[in-house]
C-alpha cells in the first residue's frame, strides 16, 4: 500500500457534470465534519438507507469523526463539492473506498438528492477506481440493494461483476490487477 500519512493533495481534481456545473473532487478532511449536518439534511431517508444498507436517523459526533478522520493509507473518502459564492462551498457527494488492511476495498458513494441524475455517480465511481489503483488495491467491491438500478447501472458501465446475495442485495466487484 502507498504510504499516505499526510493529506493527499494529489487527489484534488476538478470535474464537470453533464449539465456543465463545475465541481471539485478532493480527499475528505477532518474539518469536513462541520458540514456533515448540512449534507445529511440534503439526503432522503432512501438515500441514507441505500448507502448504509440501513437507516441512520441522526449522524452522531462519533460517526462524523470516524468518517472524516481517516487513515489515508487504508482508505480514501473523496468529497465532491460545488462553489456557491466566493469562499462558500457545499459538499454534494462523498465516495469512499475502505480496506481492513487487505488488498481489497469496500466501495460506496452517497449523493445529495438534488444532485442525483447529473452524472456525478459515474464521475465519482470512475475517480475512486483510479484512486484505488493508485493505492495498490487489487479489488474493489460493493453491496448494493437490488432495487438501486441507478447504482447498479453505473457499476455495470465500469465493468463490475455481479452476483445476487439474496432477494434484496447484489454483490459487485471489480478486479483492478
Amino acid at each position: 500500500m502507498t504510504d499516505m500519512k499526510t493529506y493527499p493533495i494529489r487527489f484534488i481534481e476538478p470535474a464537470q457534470l453533464k449539465d456543465g456545473t463545475l465541481i471539485q473532487l478532493r480527499p475528505i478532511h477532518p474539518l469536513d465534519g462541520k458540514q456533515a449536518e448540512n449534507f445529511r439534511e440534503k439526503l432522503s431517508a432512501e438515500s441514507v438507507y441505500d448507502r448504509f444498507l440501513g437507516y441512520i436517523p441522526k449522524i452522531s459526533e462519533q460517526l462524523v469523526d470516524r468518517l472524516t478522520n481517516i487513515d489515508y493509507s487504508k482508505e480514501m473518502a473523496i468529497v465532491a463539492e460545488v462553489h456557491l459564492k466566493e469562499e462558500e462551498k457545499e459538499v454534494i457527494a462523498v465516495g469512499r473506498i475502505a480496506s481492513d488492511g487487505s488488498t481489497e476495498a469496500d466501495f460506496a458513494i452517497i449523493i445529495a438528492d438534488n444532485w442525483q441524475g447529473r452524472g456525478l455517480g459515474t464521475i465519482l465511481t470512475a475517480y475512486l477506481i483510479d484512486v484505488a489503483k493508485e493505492m495498490d488495491f487489487e479489488k474493489v467491491y460493493a453491496t448494493v440493494f437490488t432495487r438501486n438500478k441507478e447504482m447498479l447501472g453505473i457499476l455495470k458501465s465500469k465493468n463490475f461483476a455481479f452476483r445476487t446475495e439474496d432477494a434484496l442485495t447484489t454483490y459487485a466487484e471489480l478486479l483492478l490487477k
